[in-house]
């Protein structure tokens, strides 16, 4: 009965655990850039093309790992994403070129796929009264762990000791998760996840929307993925690049370009929190158009007044208003939109995420260089995009006022 009881919380826990560790893995390349320049002999060009086969290696195993997970179960749907991160982290020890690099971080791509498919489901399943509050703590934790990671890179310089670390933490999380017994239920697809929810004394009639007032999935679907992919090109452009946009642009040292994501992951975890409550109370597009238009408006302002003052202001802009929850209140309108097919839109979704892992990086090969202005043009890119979600939001926003279902308080 103990065993029973508390089964859910050590799957919990092995979950949160494997995100605060891949939290740390999708910057450690941009953390430790100058250590990886001069590893795989190449300039800052090179490691943009690094970090961009995280995108390549999610496209291409996202819908893949949904199947595996509802096929052969949660747990080795996980456990194959946490062999895939360790892959990727000795490989970037083990790489002497790009190429090399690149190749490992696909692995890095996968994992989060596979991570995904499995985890939140697994969440869901083991607390399905609670599911929206247990699978915000994920990205609690990647906030925490990316929060943590600068002071990290300061107080241990080699690379070649943290990636090793890294890689048995994660090992150890995979023979934790084989002593636990998952549930074995699919994901139910009626059951709402995310924090927008109808009140309790509502029947199940009255979260579907009447005939004639039905969402188009080619307008409201569309629209919504659109947004997913704004809004994650603006907190992941933002997360990989300041760094050095600090050391070219404002001249920062290394170490202080560095504590500008401490300032992003702080204000991100902070924003978990607050963000779930004040949802709960405000129209779901009123928050996503307001907190978007903020972030946009920042970015605007630090590249047209750059000042280390300013930049630090929009670490922590960014961080609460596009990386703390946002991304996830997108999902649960589009979720509610297509009760019926809600398996697919967020398969669309989160591809649509996924995309962001390689378009922003991919983009930025193209433009950046070692001079201040290529910084400027890449965080402009951020800006425009940023400004053009908020308009799709707008859009959307006149338009759901006839699907009450999902607005109604």
């Amino acid at each position: 009965m103990n065993r029973k009881k508390y089964r859910p919380s050590l799957i919990a826990a092995t979950v949160y655990f494997n995100y605060f560790v891949w939290g740390s893995s999708i910057l450690i390349v941009s953390q430790y850039s100058q250590q990886f320049m001069r590893l795989w002999n190449t300039n800052v060009k090179g490691i943009s093309t690094v970090i961009s086969m995280v995108g390549i290696g999610h496209l291409v195993t996202v819908i893949f790992a949904g199947w595996m997970s509802d096929r052969f179960g949660r747990r080795n749907t996980m456990v194959i994403g946490l062999i895939a991160n360790i892959i990727f982290l000795m490989g970037l020890i083990l790489s002497r070129n790009v190429y090399m690099a690149c190749f490992f971080t696909l692995f890095l791509g996968a994992a989060n796929s596979f991570d995904d498919s499995g985890a939140y489901p697994a969440l869901t399943e083991a607390f399905p009264t609670k599911a929206a509050s247990m699978n915000s703590l994920v990205k609690a934790c990647m906030s925490l762990s990316q929060t943590l990671l600068p002071f990290v890179v300061a107080a241990v310089s080699s690379v070649s000791i943290v990636l090793p670390i890294m890689s048995v933490l994660l090992f150890l999380d995979v023979i934790a998760i084989f002593m636990i017994k998952f549930n074995k239920d699919r994901l139910d697809p009626v059951e709402a996840t995310e924090p927008v929810k109808v009140k309790e004394d509502q029947s199940v009639e009255t979260e579907k929307p009447v005939k004639g007032n039905l969402p188009k999935m080619s307008i409201d679907g569309v629209g919504l993925i659109i947004i997913g992919f704004t809004i994650s090109f603006t907190f992941y452009m933002y997360s990989q690049y300041i760094p050095h946009f600090g050391t070219t642009v404002l001249n920062l040292s290394e170490a202080a370009s560095k504590e500008l994501v401490s300032w992003y992951a702080l204000s991100s975890l902070i924003s978990v929190f607050i963000t779930s409550v004040v949802i709960r109370k405000a129209q779901p597009y009123h928050v996503m158009m307001l907190y978007s238009a903020i972030a946009g408006l920042f970015l605007v302002l630090m590249i047209t007044f750059p000042s280390y003052l300013l930049v630090r202001i929009t670490s922590i802009v960014i961080g609460f208003f596009a990386a703390g929850g946002i991304w996830q209140v997108g999902l649960t309108i589009i979720s509610q939109y297509f009760p019926d097919k809600k398996g697919k839109v967020t398969g669309y979704y989160s591809f649509a995420a996924a995309l962001t892992y390689f378009v922003g990086p991919f983009v930025s090969t193209f433009i950046i260089d070692d001079t201040a202005q290529s910084m400027i043009h890449v965080f402009a890119i951020d800006a425009t995009v940023t400004v053009a979600g908020v308009a799709v939001m707008l859009f959307l926003f006149f338009r759901c006022h006839k699907y009450h279902f999902i607005h109604e308080k």
